[in-house]
């Protein structure tokens, strides 16, 4: 149940496999889990909001980014 993935900024790191194993759609985890802020611009941006708006969320408080 134990497996490796890579982690963004520590390297390797041991996580927890996928509990449930099925033959014709196999899960796996292919990374470690996100420091706080590490996907906000690109999910925000997803969702429309441009470069600007984004870094004013940040300064504002509104919103935690990596390398803000």
């Amino acid at each position: 149940m134990v497996t490796e993935a890579p982690h963004s900024r520590v390297g390797p790191v041991k996580t927890l496999g996928h509990p449930v194993h099925y033959s014709a759609t196999p899960a796996e985890i292919t990374r470690g889990a996100p420091l706080l802020g590490e996907h906000t611009r690109e999910v925000l941006a997803e969702y429309g909001y441009g470069p600007a708006e984004i870094d004013k969320f940040v300064r504002e408080g509104v919103a935690v980014a990596e390398n803000a």
